[in-house]
């Protein structure tokens, strides 16, 4: 046994099978299906090596996981399930491969943001065509099963050319960062990546916009390691050059990843170091402006608000402080704390286009918790669970909004503006 497969095993056998990892796991919420939480996935992993189970025989215990760690809340020796079932998923991909759409978006367009935002301008046009809706309306999107049944979560995107422009120099900056955008805000959402930089410039921050390319986390969560270490070397390259206080991140999930590369890269000789220097300058948007001082001249905004916790923000950052403080800093805002706020909404990357089903109904959960404090305004801090959380609050007839922590920040000071 390699000594990675031995470190493994002996994880594995830290699950006493206790059973407290049912309280947080939503897919067992969602199912009532044993087998899918921890203790059950974790079993399973160990006939790999007790029974000589195939690890792709365990085709849907690898993949219809969130791997959002709501079990690790609940889990008197702390063991990590994510990290044992990425992997397992990794050696999953090495026996079995991976789809050649899957290898493509991997090792191609995440690795080129110039095809990445080629995509994302095709993407754009075809939603303006129309054709969507009238595939909808015609049943052509039920025939591509879930990916067709997931079409509707994909919010109208509203593509900016050349966003980095956007970035301005300031005279006399107290400090420097680099805004890592993540595929998201570069390309699909970049009124984010606006107010990001309204409201950094706003503390006499000034930005720069490097070239990054993917943070990598959706290949480590398919288990493609090759097209991870590649994304991860080429932002290490990228970040050389670059003398700032911080890296910025307003996607949890990419803030995650990054974080992460000190402890993916340890064994690294060559990059280890590097990896290190690099993780400890990375900052969630919150984190960073509570840490630095909130301007407090701020407009008054009437709003009732609720905040979702993305699990890699407040489970793997552990960032759940800041964002609250700022949402209560705003003037004529009343917070609601909502029940199971720090639940995941079933979006966990893709997970909504390969178990549709699931997340669906992960998402109704939250949905319900979320309509028990009558806000007007369902504020979160990752691109993934606001897609997530618009479309609950449109199928759920809410009558509510979903906006992004930077974007509710940036209202409140334009407010302030447009009073002085």
């Amino acid at each position: 046994m390699t000594d990675s497969k031995q470190a493994m095993y002996e994880a594995l056998l830290r699950c006493n099978k206790c059973g407290f990892c049912l309280a947080g796991c939503p897919v067992y919420k969602a199912t009532g299906i044993e087998w899918t939480v921890a203790r059950g996935r974790l079993a399973l992993l160990r006939g790999i090596y007790d029974n000589n189970l195939k690890v792709t025989e365990l085709t849907e215990p690898l993949f219809n996981c969130l791997t959002c760690n709501g079990c690790v809340d609940h889990c008197p020796p702390g063991v990590l399930t994510d990290e044992l079932i990425l992997q397992a998923r990794a050696e999953f991909m090495k026996e079995k491969g991976q789809p050649w759409i899957q290898k493509f978006l991997f090792r191609d367009v995440l690795q080129k943001p110039s095809l990445l935002n080629k995509s994302a301008r095709a993407l754009s046009w075809l939603q303006a065509s129309g054709l969507p809706m009238v595939g909808r309306k015609l049943g052509v999107t039920k025939l591509m099963g879930n990916i067709g049944r997931a079409e509707p979560i994909l919010p109208r995107i509203r593509y900016k050319k050349n966003i980095k422009n956007a970035a301005k120099k300031l005279e006399n900056p107290r400090y420097k960062v680099a805004y890592f955008i993540g595929c998201a805000a570069a390309n699909f959402t970049p009124q984010v990546a606006e107010a990001a930089l309204r409201v950094l410039n706003r503390h006499n921050v000034e930005v720069s916009i490097p070239d990054f390319v993917c943070c990598g986390l959706p290949a480590y969560g398919y288990g493609d390691q090759d097209s991870m270490r590649s994304m991860m070397r080429k932002n290490l390259e990228l970040a050389r050059g670059l003398n700032v206080d911080a890296i910025i991140a307003t996607c949890a999930s990419c803030g995650s990843m990054l974080k992460k590369y000190a402890a993916l890269l340890k064994d690294d000789a060559e990059l280890a170091g590097e990896a290190k220097a690099f993780s400890g300058k990375v900052k969630d948007m919150s984190e960073f402006l509570v840490s630095i001082g909130l301007r407090t001249e701020m407009g008054t905004l009437k709003h009732v608000v609720t905040y979702h916790d993305p699990c890699h923000l407040g489970r793997f950052q552990k960032v759940s402080a800041q964002p609250r403080q700022i949402i209560r800093s705003i003037p004529g805002v009343e917070y609601r704390e909502m029940v199971e706020a720090n639940t995941c909404c079933g979006a966990a990357g893709s997970y909504n286009l390969t178990h549709y089903d699931i997340s669906m109904k992960v998402l109704d959960r939250k949905m319900e918790n979320v309509s028990r404090t009558s806000a007007d305004l369902l504020v979160t801090c990752c691109p993934g669970c606001s897609m997530q959380l618009a479309y609950g609050i449109k199928s759920h007839k809410l009558g509510m909004k979903s906006l992004e922590l930077v974007e509710l920040l940036d209202r409140a000071y334009q407010s302030a503006e447009k009073k002085s």
